[in-house]
């Protein structure tokens, strides 16, 4: 009795790690080089994206663009509005963000934790990207406040001027938002984002910040 009861609190086990398991990931937008893939979060209406693309520019030249927290309506997907609200390091900031959404709903802000670290020796950088849970500033009418968001730039030397960039997010956008909506964000969100990215790392003042002489 007592090795049938244990076979029993096994094959549950076993169906439990199955239904906590991560999805697999499914491509949903490839185009122009920059591959898009989404898959379900358990508990969760949203899905997770992750954007892969290489960068023609050296590692150094792309923090930078990162770190120039002004810029990011010209290049990162949807950005509408966005702040710096604090910065204790070079490696932490604390910034106020506005997601532009589309159609009958509300855009959304969030305050955003950003934390970077970097091996150039290595070539690898990391930046993480947390909203915050509390109200770090007064919410808005105009806006529905995001308080669930976790994501990264995991940034890969390949070249002395290209990097691999795998962009990765998940979120909980705080209220119903349209299927049509939430799928078109989901693509085009993380493809807007490296695709902006490419263009940022053309621009001079970013290698001249990295102190690397662009080649003619």
């Amino acid at each position: 009795m007592k090795r049938v009861s244990w076979i029993a609190v096994g094959i549950l086990m076993l169906f439990t790690t199955c239904l906590h398991a991560e999805e697999p990931w499914k491509i949903a937008k490839d185009s122009e080089n920059i591959r898009v893939y989404t898959r379900p979060v358990p508990g969760s209406s949203s899905n997770e994206f992750k954007g892969i693309a290489d960068i023609e520019a050296p590692l150094e030249v792309i923090i930078e663009v990162f770190k120039d927290i002004p810029s990011f309506p010209e290049w990162y997907g949807f950005c509408k509005e966005i702040k710096l609200l604090k910065q204790d390091a070079e490696n932490h900031r604390i910034i106020y963000f506005v997601l532009e959404t589309t159609g009958p709903v509300k855009d959304r802000d969030m305050v955003v934790d950003t934390r970077d670290t970097k091996d150039l020796q290595a070539g690898k950088a990391l930046i993480t990207m947390t909203a915050f849970t509390e109200d770090y500033v007064p919410r808005v009418s105009k806006y529905v406040r995001m308080t669930d968001m976790a994501g990264s730039a995991n940034l890969s030397r390949v070249g002395p001027d290209k990097t691999n960039v795998i962009y990765t997010a998940k979120a909980d956008p705080a209220g119903y938002i349209p299927s049509f909506i939430s799928n078109m964000l989901q693509k085009e969100q993380p493809f807007l984002t490296l695709k902006g990215l490419r263009e940022m790392v053309k621009k001079d003042v970013y290698w001249e910040k990295a102190g690397i002489a662009r080649k003619d």
